[in-house]
């Protein structure tokens, strides 16, 4: 009888720690599920942030888009209305005794070299507009 009461205890001692150790198991896997979980909202947070400012800067980049394009008009606009000067301002002083004669003057030799300058031709007209941004004299 003791052997089979020891048989029994042990069998329920057995069972008992199987027991244990399966709820163990269980609750090591639920929060490690639970960890999962976690990890897994705060990436999708974090992909929402980073969607967020990727959108961001793409209407940032379509802003300065537009504006490059409104910049490039206006300078095609003003480098069309510098060669017209300058093709006017050409036609002047070759036909013009008297601007001829104020472009040889006393004027300050600043605004007789860009004078000049203006008169070079239009293949300059490019380099003029893109590589100058001051006042002529500068």
């Amino acid at each position: 009888m003791m052997a089979a009461l020891k048989g029994r205890v042990i069998g329920a001692a057995v069972g008992g720690l199987a027991l244990l150790s399966a709820y163990l198991y269980w609750q090591h896997v639920t929060s490690q599920r639970d960890a999962y979980r976690a990890e897994a909202e705060r990436q999708r947070e974090r992909a929402e942030i980073l969607q967020e400012h990727q959108q961001w800067h793409r209407q940032q980049i379509e802003t300065l888009n537009t504006a490059m394009a409104e910049r490039d008009r206006t300078l095609t606009i003003i480098a069309d209305d510098i060669r017209a000067s300058t093709s006017a301002l050409q036609s002047l002083g070759e036909t013009d005794a008297e601007a001829r004669e104020w472009l040889d003057s006393d004027v300050p030799g600043s605004a007789v070299d860009w004078v000049r300058q203006l008169q070079v031709g239009t293949a300059r007209d490019a380099e003029s507009v893109s590589g100058s941004s001051g006042a002529p004299d500068q």
